[in-house]
């Protein structure tokens, strides 16, 4: 897992080709005037969903990760927390779904971090997160989600 802010993204271009096109993208894009939805950078490999949604308590989300693809979640408007643990000290509540590429889990949320407008988290399929949840009360986000291939 990689927590930062975009105006660091230098510091990790070079690591993957597809973080680099996803890096591009976040430098060259408006994304307050993109319009919520799926955009396609580089077919399968490389994708863009951008989201809208209120935050809410921790006791309504849930734990996930992805098998296929890696994470790069972007805030473009609004703070959230997101929750992060080790898979081996979750419980698997749904198993994995292949055409959604995401898996369920259960578990105590003990460790997470405050996302803020331009901030970044890059997870990796054994990060486990629990994302949307809110700060100070329910508040609008809007997420730029890169999905990275591996």
């Amino acid at each position: 897992m990689i927590i930062d802010n975009i105006r660091n993204v230098n510091f990790y271009k070079g690591l993957n080709k597809k973080f680099d096109k996803a890096f591009e993208y976040i430098e060259n894009s408006n994304f307050e005037q993109l319009e919520a939805g799926f955009y396609e950078i580089d077919g399968e490999e490389l994708f863009l969903n951008l989201v809208e949604y209120e935050t809410k308590r921790a006791e309504e989300r849930v734990w996930e990760t992805h098998k296929k693809y890696i994470d790069i979640q972007v805030i473009v408007e609004g703070n959230e927390c997101i929750g992060y643990e080790h898979l081996d000290r979750l419980i698997i509540k749904e198993e994995y779904n292949e055409q959604d590429d995401i898996s369920f889990w259960e578990g105590t949320l003990q460790s997470k971090v405050k996302l803020e407008k331009g901030d970044f988290i890059i997870c990796y399929p054994h990060d486990a997160h629990m994302a949307g949840m809110m700060v100070n009360g329910s508040e609008k986000v809007r997420k730029a989600v890169f999905k990275v291939k591996i």
